[in-house]
């Protein structure tokens, strides 16, 4: 185990004194192992090491027992060591997950921030050869692809595990030949957990039944899997960059593509867009892959509030806000009565100004849609707020729901909801939309000498 370990070590340039790994610990045969063998590979010119531990609370005095243990074993070979107690009981059930989910995700924060305060190279975990084996089948059974297969990289820069080639029973030997006692986790042996019943039942029966060897056949498998990762992620990045266009991913580029590319791309794409790149199920990507061969406009509803879109070409995510009840009813009196005044509203700046005239510079705004002007003798109480079931315009055809002027007018589905719009006061009835139509309300002529003039320009908001 020494030399393989060292092996590994020289490989990743981590067999050096300069260097810092942070060892997670949790007083385990595995990891107990692998932090003595790093401590002696350190005495004869390897990196520093630095034990670390998280205690979950999820077994009361043994979680805490096991603690003092890492502790008292680092103190007698005076390792540094650091240590954090949780609550991962009360972390599950807040965020609705699994206790092996939520201890999980404890304890590699816990890590993450361990090896930045102590400018550690890489954290060290004692995953072996029969973790791998167990993590493949468990992803094969709740489905996966290539990628899930590849699950465990000895080094994936910042992660390094430097046992996955050795089994249980060769790290086992070697805490029995250096006279380790380690601690014994109970939960491991829970079946109530789906990892320990492959564990203990699946596996053990694979063997006895089909395949002596099958344990080796899913580390080659995932480590083939890798490989072949590897490659496509490549090919999936440069597609990616070349699908990339204003507002979403080329819908032609995405068509011409292979299935896995295609899929890969797309994950890559929600990954950027959601800064979620684990919460991707196989029926969300298809979702998307549906939304490729559509005809016209088409939508679909995406996990965690988001939405997915293809139109014009283009195929695009975006996130409807939490408080879209709060925005319908949010709404702001315009001053007629002030010479000029400023409101925010919706990310814009509205400038209101009273004119008594019309500039040459004034009718080509009004004709370009970059403000509209008003008489303001014929105009009721306006108010600025974002769109309300059954709202309406008056143009020059007669009444038009506002739903269809916006699907005439092409404004996206994922902008209608927040667009800024100008209303009657207390009615449904429109009298602008931001940048857009106007309603035949209020016109203004040459004749016109109480003029209302609203314009607006996006805000800026500093990086």
């Amino acid at each position: 185990m020494l030399k393989n370990l060292e092996g590994i070590l020289r490989a990743h340039d981590f067999f050096n004194a300069a260097r810092t790994l942070l060892v997670a610990c949790s007083g385990g045969t595995d990891s107990l192992a692998l932090l003595d063998a790093l401590e002696r590979l350190h005495s004869a010119g390897g990196a520093r090491v630095i034990a670390a531990h998280y205690e979950h609370g999820i077994r009361g005095a043994a979680s805490r027992a096991d603690a003092r243990f890492v502790k008292d074993f680092c103190a007698a070979r005076a390792l540094p060591f650091v240590c954090e107690s949780g609550a991962v009981p009360a972390y599950a059930r807040t965020h609705k997950i699994s206790l092996e989910m939520a201890a999980r995700i404890c304890r590699y924060d816990f890590l993450h921030r361990a090896a930045k305060e102590h400018d550690a190279d890489a954290i060290v975990l004692a995953h072996h050869a029969d973790d791998l084996a167990e993590t493949v089948l468990l992803r094969i059974l709740r489905g996966t692809g290539p990628a899930g297969l590849a699950s465990m990289r000895v080094f994936d820069g910042l992660h390094l595990r430097p046992l996955l080639s050795l089994t249980r029973a060769a790290i086992e030997a070697y805490a029995e030949e250096r006279g380790l006692l380690p601690r014994h986790d109970a939960t491991n042996d829970a079946l109530d957990v789906r990892r320990n019943r492959i564990r203990h039942e699946l596996l053990p029966a694979l063997r006895a039944q089909y395949n002596p060897a099958v344990g080796d056949a899913l580390t080659r498998l995932s480590a083939l899997a890798a490989e072949e990762d590897d490659l496509l992620a490549a090919l999936a990045r440069a597609e990616y960059s070349r699908a990339r266009c204003e507002g979403g991913l080329s819908i032609e580029v995405l068509r011409a593509l292979h299935p896995a590319l295609q899929r890969r791309v797309l994950r890559l794409f929600w990954a950027a867009e959601t800064q979620a790149a684990q919460d991707f199920s196989y029926l969300h990507e298809e979702r998307l892959r549906a939304l490729l061969t559509a005809e016209g406009t088409a939508h679909a509803e995406m996990q965690g509030g988001w939405h997915a879109y293809s139109r014009y070409g283009v195929l695009a995510l975006c996130r409807l806000p939490a408080h879209k009840d709060a925005l319908e009813n949010r709404e702001i009196l315009l001053p007629f009565t002030r010479e000029y005044a400023i409101m925010n509203f919706q990310g814009m700046e509205f400038h209101i100004r009273c004119l008594n005239r019309m500039t040459a510079d004034d009718w080509r705004r009004m004709e370009a849609r970059e403000a509209v002007y008003a008489d303001r003798m014929a105009l009721p109480p306006l108010v600025l707020r974002t769109r309300r079931e059954g709202d309406y315009m008056q143009l020059p055809v007669g009444r038009k729901k506002l739903k269809e002027i916006l699907i005439d007018d092409k404004i996206p589905r994922e902008e209608r909801d927040t667009m800024p719009l100008i209303a009657l006061a207390d009615t449904h009835e429109i009298f602008w939309i931001e940048g857009g139509r106007r309603s035949t309300l209020a016109p203004v002529t040459e004749s016109t000498r109480d003029i209302l003039c609203i314009s607006y320009v996006k805000e800026t908001i500093a990086k």
